[in-house]
C-alpha cells in the first residue's frame, strides 16, 4: 500500500533562539506527517529535549570529510552521535555562497548515508537558467552530478526549489510542478530501487501548502521563512 503520508521538513537556516525552540514545543499533529525541523547545529541538542517526540531532528548541512583537521566543519557522524536523523544537502544557499559542486555534494551525500543519516538532497534552477528554457537540462545535471552514483537501494530524499522562487513570494505555477516533478520522479526512477519522495521548497506556506501538496508526485515541503512562525509551521504540518 502507498503511504500517503507526507513529509514537511523546515529549514530554519541561521536563526532560531531557545525561545523559539519552546514556542515550537506546543506544536501539534492532526495528520501523520512526517515533520523534519533543520535548526543551527548549536541547538540540536536542545532540540532533541525540548521538541515534540513527533519531529525529527535533520542538520542543514555536514562534511563531506569523515574526520581530521578541518576547522570549523562538522562530520556526518558528529550529527549521528545527536540522534540527528537527516540532513540538509545542496541547498542553493550552499551551491553559490559557499561554491559547493555536484562532486563535492555527492561525498557528502555517500558520507550521511554510512553514518545512516537520510540526506535530503536539493536541486534547483536559477532565474537565469528558467529563462533560458534549462530547468529541465540543469535539474538533469544536477540529479546525474549529485544523486546517480549513489546505490541504488539508498533511501534519499530530493527536495526541488527553483532558486527563483526561494524567499521571494515567487513559485511557479501547478502546471509548472507537476511537469517538474514527473520529470524529476522519472529520471529518479531510472537509477533507484526504492520509490523517493520529492519535496517542493520555494516561498512554501500556509496559504498555498495544501495547493502544492495536491500536486501529482509532490511528496512534501522544504518550508523556509514560514518555518520560522509556530501558527503557520503548525497549519502547514496539518495540511
Amino acid at each position: 500500500m502507498k503511504n500517503n503520508n507526507k513529509i514537511i521538513a523546515a529549514n530554519w537556516k541561521m536563526n532560531g533562539s531557545e525561545e523559539l525552540m519552546k514556542e515550537f514545543s506546543q506544536l501539534t499533529r492532526a495528520k501523520r506527517n512526517d515533520i523534519i525541523i533543520c535548526p543551527p547545529f548549536t541547538f540540536l541538542d536542545s532540540a532533541k529535549t525540548i521538541l515534540p517526540d513527533f519531529i525529527k531532528i535533520g542538520a542543514q548541512n555536514c562534511s563531506e570529510e569523515e574526520k581530521g583537521a578541518f576547522t570549523g566543519e562538522i562530520s556526518a557522524s558528529m550529527l549521528q552521535e545527536k540522534s540527528v536523523s537527516h540532513v540538509l544537502i545542496g541547498h542553493s544557499e550552499r551551491r553559490t555562497l559557499f561554491n559547493e559542486t555536484d562532486d563535492i555534494i555527492l561525498k557528502k551525500v555517500k558520507t550521511a548515508i554510512k553514518s545512516k543519516l537520510t540526506p535530503i538532497v536539493c536541486i534547483g534552477e536559477t532565474l537565469s537558467e528558467k529563462e533560458a528554457n534549462k530547468t529541465l537540462q540543469v535539474l538533469d545535471s544536477q540529479i546525474n552530478g549529485s544523486l546517480a552514483k549513489i546505490e541504488p537501494n539508498e533511501q534519499v530524499i530530493v527536495a526541488y526549489e527553483p532558486v527563483w522562487a526561494i524567499g521571494t513570494g515567487l513559485r511557479p505555477d501547478e502546471n509548472e510542478i507537476k511537469e517538474t516533478h514527473l520529470y524529476i520522479k522519472t529520471k529518479l526512477n531510472q537509477h533507484f530501487d526504492t520509490d523517493i519522495p520529492i519535496l517542493y521548497g520555494g516561498s512554501a506556506n500556509s496559504e498555498n501548502c495544501s495547493q502544492i501538496l495536491s500536486i501529482d508526485n509532490v511528496g512534501g515541503l522544504l518550508v523556509g521563512g514560514a518555518s520560522l512562525k509556530k501558527h503557520d509551521f503548525n497549519a502547514i504540518c496539518n495540511c
